[in-house]
C-alpha cells in the first residue's frame, strides 16, 4: 500500500463513527484502532503467517544442595554399555571419583562420563536413549 493511500484511508477511518478497522493485504495485516472519542489511531503491521513460537526444552528443577553430573557434549545418553548390561550408575549407588555412569554417543563415537568427585546417585535425571544437550544435568547426586 503507498503512502497517498494509506493517508486517505486514515482520513476515512476518522472521519468516520468506526472504532477499530482491520486491512489484509499481499500477506500484511494492519490494523486501525481509534482510542477513546478522540481520532488517535495506532497502526501495527504484522505478517499473515507468523513463524511458530519457540518451544521451551522442559528443565527438571533441582533442590539448589543437589548437585549433578553435567553432559560433556551434545549427543545420546546411554546408562549401559550394551542393551541387556547392567547400569553403570543407579539411584543409590556409591561411585568413586572418575569411575563411568554413563555414556553419550556423539558422531558414533562412544563417549564414557566419569564423576568428577566420589558421590552418590540420588536421581538419573534422563532416559536411556534420549538425546542430550551439551551441559544438560544427566543425574543428581550428593558429593561425599
Amino acid at each position: 500500500m503507498d503512502l497517498k493511500t494509506l493517508e486517505d484511508l486514515i482520513r476515512i477511518f476518522e472521519a468516520s463513527g468506526l472504532g477499530e478497522l482491520e486491512i489484509e493485504e499481499d500477506g500484511r495485516r494492519m490494523c486501525l484502532k481509534k482510542s477513546g472519542a478522540g481520532p488517535a489511531y495506532q497502526a501495527a503491521y504484522a505478517p499473515m503467517n507468523p513463524l511458530p513460537a519457540p518451544v521451551a526444552v522442559p528443565h527438571i528443577p533441582e533442590p539448589e544442595h543437589v548437585a549433578t553430573i553435567d553432559s560433556p557434549m551434545v549427543g545420546t545418553f546411554y546408562l549401559a554399555a550394551a542393551p541387556g548390561e547392567p547400569a553403570f550408575a543407579a539411584p543409590g549407588d556409591r561411585i568413586a571419583e572418575s569411575q563411568t555412569v554413563c555414556i553419550v554417543e556423539a558422531m558414533k563415537l562412544m563417549n564414557e562420563v566419569g564423576a568428577k568427585i566420589a558421590c552418590i546417585i540420588e536421581k538419573v535425571l534422563v532416559e536411556n536413549g534420549q538425546p542430550v544437550e551439551f551441559g544438560q544435568p544427566l543425574f543428581a547426586i550428593r558429593p561425599l
